[in-house]
Order: structure tokens, then sequence, then C-alpha cells
């Protein structure tokens, strides 16, 4: 396996702030997978622009390590280092660095997705939603096609900065009114939005259900291709939804309550190999 860390700076002398890549990347072997290139997922922890969860890191990369994908986790800027284009411009040098080295990981560099969870889902919308700007590859001063993203997975995201976890949309847009506007994505989707696989539960307390439904609404009125699963059960941030993520103190009768939503994983994996 390709285990290492790569400060993006250093290759992006334009981003604001070092910002770590972790690769969990299988090897290739002559026995059996010589030559091979895998689809590839970026993931971004949740935690409001404030914070990144541990729940939603290595726990998950684990999970598309173990479908043969490649993996990577992404140490994106949060709290008072977070200034615009960043930390979307980051997901976007992620995805530009991983796709430059893609012989070197064993990439696909057609099939690169990014899965965020809670306000990294705002970061994986936010940056699948604007992919096609020559903003942001203009910051980075690449060519556009190379910050492409083939595949978005939405957990629990907060998509409307109007009404939806104020927190994470205060930390993201800085208080700047425009930005509240720019983040707000169910207004900017296209015919062009990447392929995404959304899922959510109906009673999060945290981040209401209707910023995926509104989410998906705006795409099936722009034909964007996506499916979605809406859980019955499971408060806010439950990641994995099993015992992997939760301390051993855990309620037993919770897990079992939410194992129905631990779900989601194997239809995200099914989702990448098929569609992407």
């Amino acid at each position: 396996m390709i285990f290492e860390t790569v400060n993006l700076k250093n290759h992006y002398k334009t981003l604001y702030n070092d910002v770590d890549l972790h690769s969990y990347c299988p090897s290739n072997y002559d026995e059996y997978s010589a030559n091979r290139l895998r689809k590839c997922v970026i993931v971004l922890p949740g935690g409001g622009y404030s914070f990144r969860s541990r729940r939603e890191e290595e726990a998950i990369a684990y999970q598309f390590l173990a479908a043969d994908m490649a993996v990577f986790v992404l140490d994106y800027s949060i709290a008072y280092k977070i200034k615009y284009p960043c930390p979307m411009a980051e997901v976007f040098a992620a995805v530009v660095y991983i796709r430059k080295n893609n012989d070197y990981y064993h990439v696909n560099p057609n099939a690169i997705c990014v899965i965020g969870f809670s306000a990294g889902g705002h970061l994986a919308a936010s940056s699948a939603a604007f992919c096609h700007s020559e903003e942001y590859a203009k910051f980075l001063n690449v060519d556009l096609k190379e910050i492409e993203i083939n595949g978005c997975i939405l957990s629990y995201p907060v998509i409307c900065s109007t009404y939806s976890h104020l927190e994470t949309i205060k930390n993201i847009s800085q208080g700047d009114e425009k930005l509240k506007e720019l983040f707000s994505i169910e207004k900017h989707v296209t015919k062009e939005f990447p392929k995404t696989f959304i899922w959510h539960t109906t009673f999060d307390d945290a981040v209401s259900v209707s910023n995926s439904l509104r989410l998906a609404n705006e795409f099936e009125k722009n034909k964007v291709f996506f499916e979605m699963h809406i859980y019955p059960v499971g408060n806010h941030g439950i990641s994995l939804a099993n015992e992997t993520v939760y301390k051993d103190d855990i309620d037993k009768q919770y897990l079992k309550d939410i194992e129905y939503s631990s779900q989601w994983i194997k239809q995200a994996i099914h989702f990448v190999d098929k569609y992407i």
C-alpha cells in the first residue's frame, strides 16, 4: 500500500496554508494487479469548518480501500485559516495532484471522486458544483480540465446557506454576504454537476434532511445523474453507523437502531464501482 502524506502547498504555491493529503492506495503486483488503475475517492470529513472529525476520516478510507479503490484524506483548511477560495481550491489542488501522479498512485485519472460529511459534504458539493469554473483553475495555474471531479458522495451534507447549519455557513463565508450566496449550493446546480450519491437520515438533529431534498430537486430539474437514500433512524454525524466509530460505552440499543443506516457505505461503494 502507498501510505504517505504530501503537503500540497509545496506543489501549488498559490494555496494560502499548508495542506496535508494522506494516501491509502493499494499497490500493484505482477501476480494479479499489474498496471491496474483504480477508481479514486478523496475523503472530506465534517466538523462545521471549525475542526475535522476523526470519525469521518480513516474509518471511511479503509472501507473504500477494502473495495480496491485508491483513497486520500484531505486536511483542508478550517477556522481562522479559511480564506476564499480555500478550502475549495485545496480540494481542486488535491484533484490536480492525484491526476498528475495517477501512474504512481495507480489511479484512473477519469474516475476521481470526492466524499464529504456534513460541512465536508458542503465542501464536496461546492467543489463538484464549481469544478468547471475557470476561476479556480486560474488560481492554481492549471488547465480547467485538470480540476474536473468525476463523482460526488454527500453524507448528511450542509447545502443551503439560509437555514441549515448556520455555524458551518458562517465559518466558510466569514460573514461575507456574497459568499453566503455562492455557498448555497442548490442555487448553482447545472447539468454539468458530476454524478452524485446522497444519503441522509429523516430526523437529523443538526442538518435538516431538507438540504438533501432541495439538492435532489435541483438535480431532477437539471437532469443530473444521482442516487439518494433517506434512512429513517439516526442522529447527525453517524459516520459508518456501527461500533467502529463510537466509543466502547455507546448505548448498544442505539447501534441496533441505526444498523439499517449503516448500509449506505455498501451502496456508495457500489455507486462508485458501477457508475463512475
